[in-house]
């Protein structure tokens, strides 16, 4: 029955790790989608803005404008490539990870210690354990059977 029990506290611990996983990408997601809203926004104000102030104010060429307004898109899409795939755990998580990967060693164990005593105590368990006897007793002077 130990055995059921600790399979049963496996299973429990990892979907409670995927429950906590699937809400942590699914928070991420969700803020991934309104920062690419917000984002397509910006960068439509921005362009205008920065390239009439390339323009007007730096003095610069119309193609230098243009220049200047790819280079600034370029890192901020990387900036937010990179926030965007930062993924932290969280405690809950970090404790259902620990959680299971706890039950599934009790459960390993548990069937190790299963799985040697149904080799003692079955049909070849029974057999060595005649011959073991059987040495013994032939070792310290008892009758043997040959």
């Amino acid at each position: 029955m130990r055995i059921a029990e600790l399979g049963k506290a496996t299973v429990q611990a990892e979907l409670t790790v995927r429950r906590q996983m699937a809400v942590r990408i699914g928070r991420q997601a969700a803020f991934l989608v309104i920062a690419g809203v917000f984002g397509l926004l910006a960068v439509l104000s921005g362009h205008a803005l920065l390239w009439a102030f390339a323009v007007q104010v730096l003095k610069f060429s119309v193609l230098w404008a243009a220049v200047l307004v790819f280079a600034v898109d370029a890192v901020m899409a990387l900036l937010f490539l990179l926030l965007g795939r930062r993924s932290i755990m969280t405690p809950a998580e970090i404790r259902a990870r620990f959680e299971r990967d706890h039950a599934i060693n009790e459960l390993r164990q548990a069937m190790a210690l299963t799985a040697v005593t149904t080799a003692v105590a079955g049909p070849v368990g029974r057999q060595a354990g005649r011959a073991i006897w059987h040495i013994v007793r032939s070792v310290f002077g008892g009758k043997g059977r040959v």
